[in-house]
């Protein structure tokens, strides 16, 4: 699980696979993101290894990285999609997805999407309140349809995470509070429109120990014999995802040890499982190469002013997350301690606090590593700047598969007058 597989120096030049990076940044203009097909090929296939002992069927969560080179190495592996907008219904249909392996997740689906996904003819949809139930068997009625639907519950266990992306604990926003749940599953049961799965649940993201997944795998056993007693028919579990990867503190959790705690903890209920992996499947797999603008020699540690910024990468600015700096040539320079920050008109925009590299001057480049999730989604134009590319390495060749989007065409959007 670690992109260091993909990067290696080669006569001092960092290298993705059989590419310099110093090669595609002298025609990409940086910033850019750079993925590793191979790296994310290899994720899926130890993935899909892992779970076939229990016949999972795995869903991408596209929210994680949604580029269309993305989705077909998706599509082309047999992996479904797990979708929380509209938007990413069309780009998971786009890419060669069959709809009977889309999952619709998210607590805020609107009416309109509601539809367009009853239209494609998706597998399931996670309900996550009573109010969208009710719009959705609505709506089933109105179309003449029936809807696959699993009710996403909130276990109440809390995964030891960052606090912005736990989901799981008593209050949270996501899922059907338990003590709803008999309603819920009541409203599906007595519509024509809707047919039963089961339960959904999602812990969280970025998770690197089994134990909050067998203390829901608990819950949710003890929780589903219950329900089965009572008389409703369950025949499907999402566990969902947020298995977490490497960002350079040798914290991860493998795919083989979350799959044998669901095996050990659920085999014996005879149901479908469901599993959402998302940044476990690409975040080791990309970096942002970036060019360094200034080099600012302040106290207590000199700077790097990167051409990159919060506007590209949240992750820092927004979970206060560490992503590690390489030296895009070895240049066997003394080692010194340093800070690495952007160029946005923001105290937030920093990507490292204090760092060690061997000292970088300006014009030269780096790369941010394990930035395949979470990364260009999640970009914005902020201090009107460019949407920056994105690159895919395939065999000892790259190839663009976003280009930079500038801001004449983001202003070709906007209404003058």
């Amino acid at each position: 699980m670690h992109n260091e597989n993909s990067l290696y120096y080669r006569d001092g030049q960092l290298f993705m696979d059989g590419v310099s990076l110093n090669a595609i940044a002298e025609r990409v203009e940086t910033p850019f993101y750079c993925y590793s097909s191979a790296a994310i090929t290899a994720q899926i296939a130890d993935c899909q290894s892992a779970f076939q002992k229990l016949g999972a069927s795995i869903h991408y969560a596209v929210k994680a990285n949604s580029n269309l080179s993305v989705l077909r190495l998706m599509a082309d592996a047999g992996l479904g999609a797990d979708i929380v907008s509209v938007g990413e219904l069309q780009r998971a249909l786009a890419a060669g997805i069959q709809p009977s392996r889309i999952i619709f997740s998210g607590v805020g689906k609107r009416r309109s999407e509601l539809l367009a996904a009853l239209q494609a003819g998706i597998f399931q949809f996670n309900v996550e309140s009573l109010p969208e139930l009710q719009q959705l068997a609505d709506l089933c009625r109105q179309q003449g349809c029936t809807a696959g639907v699993s009710v996403r519950v909130n276990p109440e266990v809390d995964a030891a995470t960052h606090r912005h992306i736990t989901t799981a604990i008593k209050g949270s926003k996501f899922g059907v509070p338990l003590e709803q749940l008999e309603t819920a599953l009541d409203l599906i049961v007595q519509s024509e429109a809707l047919a039963l799965h089961g339960l959904a649940i999602h812990l969280g993201s970025q998770i690197v120990d089994v134990a909050p997944y067998r203390k829901a795998c608990r819950r949710l056993r003890n929780l589903l014999n219950d329900l089965r007693q009572k008389g409703y028919v369950i025949t499907h579990l999402d566990l969902g995802g947020g298995f977490g990867i490497d960002y350079g503190e040798g914290r991860y959790l493998d795919f083989h040890r979350v799959a044998d705690t669901f095996h050990q903890e659920l085999q014996e209920l005879n149901v479908k499982i469901a599993i959402e992996p998302g940044r476990s499947l690409v975040g080791s797999a990309g970096v942002l190469v970036s060019e360094v603008v200034y080099r600012k020699e302040v106290e207590p540690l000199p700077l790097l002013i990167l051409d990159a910024g919060m506007n590209d990468l949240m992750r820092p600015a927004l979970y206060q997350a560490e992503h590690r700096v390489m030296p895009l040539v070895e240049s066997g320079r003394p080692v010194e301690t340093c800070g690495v920050v952007g160029p946005i008109c923001e105290t937030t925009d920093r990507f490292l606090q204090r760092t060690d590299l061997p000292a970088i001057q300006a014009g030269e480049r780096v790369a941010l590593l394990q930035v395949g999730a979470y990364g260009a989604v999640m970009a914005s134009a902020y201090n009107s700047r460019d949407m920056i590319p994105e690159v895919m390495v395939s065999q000892n060749r790259y190839r663009l598969i976003r280009r930079r989007i500038p801001q004449s065409d983001l202003m070709a959007y906007e209404m003058d007058g």
